[in-house]
């Protein structure tokens, strides 16, 4: 997300190394941190290319210094921050349930998943956008995202999928997705966190499943823009 005081990164999984081509990073930067399963958090080990010469922030539950300092320790990464190799300053700091960050107001809540889990809100101008990965529906994310400009909501599974899953993985699927987004009253759903086995007619599918529910779905895709 970027704003015109700085830009917000949601997440810091492997497709990171590529946000170079997005993002001006002449601003100020942070990173907010939903948790620290490592699909979430591994892209940080490719930040020398992204920052050199800058600083970044990091958000994320308490204990977020620990999580990171975790990956980027011998024997998972050979440097830590404190190398030559990353010419940056990075700070940690803990998401609050409501705080302001740059020139964003950032409210938070926790989600429902197999481990501890956040939801995040950027709301600026007027205009809100609400991140909900790694999470069942739940009441917390329709509570977060109500009157929302754009909802951003996992769907790991199909719907078809969803039913042969033998253990809660805390994953969500398109209908599932589409009745937070109506309960919110959210302005626009984009399913994402997609299972990356799915082929493009699978995921036009679950589009279209989830637009039975809540008619402006849309499916994320790779280096797509979004202007609020």
């Amino acid at each position: 997300m970027e704003t015109k005081g700085g830009n917000y990164l949601l997440d810091a999984g492997t497709g990171i190394y590529w946000i170079n081509e997005i993002l001006d990073f002449r601003k100020p930067t942070c990173l907010l941190l939903s948790h620290f399963h490592l699909d979430h958090i591994l892209g940080i080990t490719t930040f020398q290319k992204t920052f050199k010469g800058k600083e970044i922030t990091i958000y994320g539950e308490k204990g977020v210094k620990k999580a990171v300092d975790r990956i980027m320790r011998k024997p998972f990464y050979p440097y830590y921050f404190d190398s030559a190799l990353f010419d940056f300053k990075v700070r940690f700091k803990e998401l609050k349930r409501e705080q302001e960050i740059l020139d964003s107001t950032i409210k938070t809540a926790h989600l429902s998943h197999s481990d501890p889990v956040l939801g995040i809100r950027i709301e600026n101008g007027g205009r809100s956008f609400v991140y909900a990965t790694d999470t069942l529906p739940c009441k917390a994310t329709s509570k977060l995202a109500r009157n929302c400009d754009v909802l951003v909501h996992e769907t790991y599974f199909s719907d078809q999928d969803l039913k042969n899953v033998k253990i809660n993985t805390g994953h969500s699927s398109p209908k599932g997705a589409a009745r937070i987004a109506l309960e919110a009253n959210a302005g626009k759903l984009f399913l994402f966190h997609i299972n990356p086995e799915y082929d493009n007619e699978t995921i036009s599918r679950m589009v279209r499943d989830a637009r039975g529910v809540f008619k402006n779905t849309f499916a994320s895709k790779d280096f797509m823009k979004l202007k609020l």
